[in-house]
């Protein structure tokens, strides 16, 4: 893949968000540009979201603190007040948590009434803060992060070169939730193909119900340019799923939570093949299974051909 044509954007340049942040209308503030892991390492497998896939390149950096000040000021100046904020870039949570704080703090001290801060997370940045760091973030009013889980199996976030795996995924997720942030994980269907769909389930299920999160949320893998998993799928080394091989995943992991678990889901993605959600899916689970099994028997999603989008 030709990447000579592709402009390099400073960490001001805003490359994505949460789709519940764009739901809310949410003050996005960047923090960060790129991600710290993809800069590192070549990043996760599966994602080219920094490599180009939206026709520009973002290399890792943090924002000089004034610039992001003067950001707030602008939305402070302009009545952005009542709007829920987002520290925008791949993972905020990598900069160092003096520099968080200091944000937070100006943030809820600029803009009135805010709702709710937020901010991507990577599990490797909260095990490399200690406790008193995220008690600290939690301090200056820092409400939730997103996480990507993507799978609780070891084996395939080895694979997707995720950086983690499924234990020390527990560890972290638990010590965001103790230090009093609530955490959003996301769940990519499919992400281990057909040969490891079952591990998928079984092994997601399990971690979930370790770590019983606040949120998780279910996208479904798209495998999109610019990423290495591109590159595995069209030597034809890796096999997509079905739509209702995706949903039967999804139905067999709620299926196989432990009877702790009170998240809410979503399934607030393009990608998904179904929009179902729950507020708590200990009360919702036979209707979140039922619903599934409907959608799984429906001669229409059976005759569904697979889509496979260009974005994440």
């Amino acid at each position: 893949m030709d990447e000579s044509n592709l402009q390099v954007v400073p960490p001001d340049y805003i490359i994505i968000r949460p789709p519940v942040e764009g739901a809310s209308h949410s003050v996005i503030i960047p923090v960060t540009g790129g991600c710290s892991w993809n800069t590192a390492t070549g990043g996760c497998a599966f994602c080219g979201t920094y490599k180009g896939m939206y026709g520009v390149i973002q290399n890792y950096a943090v924002r000089p603190i004034e610039d992001v000040f003067k950001d707030i000021d602008y939305f402070s100046e302009h009545n952005y007040h009542g709007f829920p904020v987002f520290l925008a870039g791949g993972n905020p949570t990598s900069a160092p948590t003096e520099y968080l704080v200091k944000i937070i703090r100006y943030v809820r001290e600029k803009i009135n009434n805010v709702p709710r801060v937020s901010c991507y997370a990577k599990a490797l940045d909260v095990l490399r803060k200690s406790d008193e760091e995220l008690n600290q973030l939690a301090d200056a009013g820092l409400d939730i992060v997103y996480m990507g889980l993507e799978s609780g199996s070891s084996k395939i976030l080895r694979k997707m070169k995720k950086g983690t795996n499924a234990e020390s995924m527990i560890t972290a997720g638990k010590r965001v939730l103790r230090a009093g942030i609530k955490l959003s994980l996301y769940i990519i269907l499919g992400l281990g193909g057909k040969k490891l769909s079952e591990e998928h389930v079984k092994e997601t299920a399990r971690v979930l119900t370790e770590i019983n999160p606040t949120i998780f949320r279910f996208r479904t893998l798209n495998i999109v340019p610019f990423s290495e998993l591109w590159d595995i799928w069209k030597r034809g080394e890796f096999t997509l799923l079905t739509p209702v091989e995706n949903l039967k995943e999804e139905r067999d992991i709620i299926a196989n939570l432990g009877v702790n678990v009170t998240s809410q889901v979503y399934n607030d993605h393009m990608s998904n093949y179904c929009a179902i959600e729950s507020s708590n899916i200990k009360e919702d689970r036979e209707m979140f299974i039922k619903t599934l099994d409907t959608f799984m028997n429906d001669p229409r999603i059976k005759s569904m051909p697979r889509r496979n989008l260009s974005r994440m």
